[in-house]
């Protein structure tokens, strides 16, 4: 039954993650601190009376940049091979992002929303690609993750007028430049 190896997949993701929560990198700054690895999606089976001979599992590695997923994906191939059949397939990812607060990016935000606190987040984001390619690099958006990727996730008018009002701003600075 393919989703009998399914969950003994998960189950070793599960015990993945409480290796490098144990054991692994850790950066107190985010409110996660320390790199997941999160199942999401457990796709097999057709009808319950037919025995399941395909399952999925879309799985995703959130790394602090100090971790490599590279590393936790050839753990977790070694420790599933012994299920048999299973195959990690990587279809994306990026790298973390490592922003510091002295940068241009950053500096010119505080300068553009007085106030504002910078802080460090559990999501990824492309923004590690183009910190790796050299470009100064900060995430800012409205709406606060507390709210977001939650059946019920939403952004409140005034968090877009105020984010309107700071690309306004911005839009000025760059034309001043």
């Amino acid at each position: 039954n393919a989703l009998h190896g399914a969950a003994e997949v998960i189950a070793e993701l599960r015990r993945e993650q409480a290796r490098i929560a144990a054991t692994g990198a850790r950066n107190e700054a985010y409110s996660t601190p320390y790199t997941t690895v999160h199942a999401g999606v457990m796709r097999g089976g057709t009808a319950l009376n037919i025995v399941p001979d395909f399952a999925e599992i879309l799985f995703e590695i959130r790394n602090l940049p100090e971790d490599v997923p590279e590393a936790i994906i050839a753990r977790l191939r070694q420790v599933v091979a012994p299920i048999g059949g299973v195959e990690i397939e990587v279809t994306g990812g990026y790298p973390g992002l490592e922003a510091g607060s002295r940068i241009g990016a950053a500096a010119l935000l505080r300068d553009l929303m007085p106030g504002a606190e910078a802080i460090k987040v559990s999501y990824g984001t492309e923004a590690g690609h183009f910190a790796r390619a050299g470009i100064d690099t900060v995430v800012c958006g409205p709406g606060s993750m507390a709210q977001g990727h939650k059946p019920d996730e939403f952004i409140e008018i005034a968090q877009l007028d105020a984010c309107a009002a700071m690309l306004g701003r911005l839009i000025e600075r760059l034309r001043a430049a």
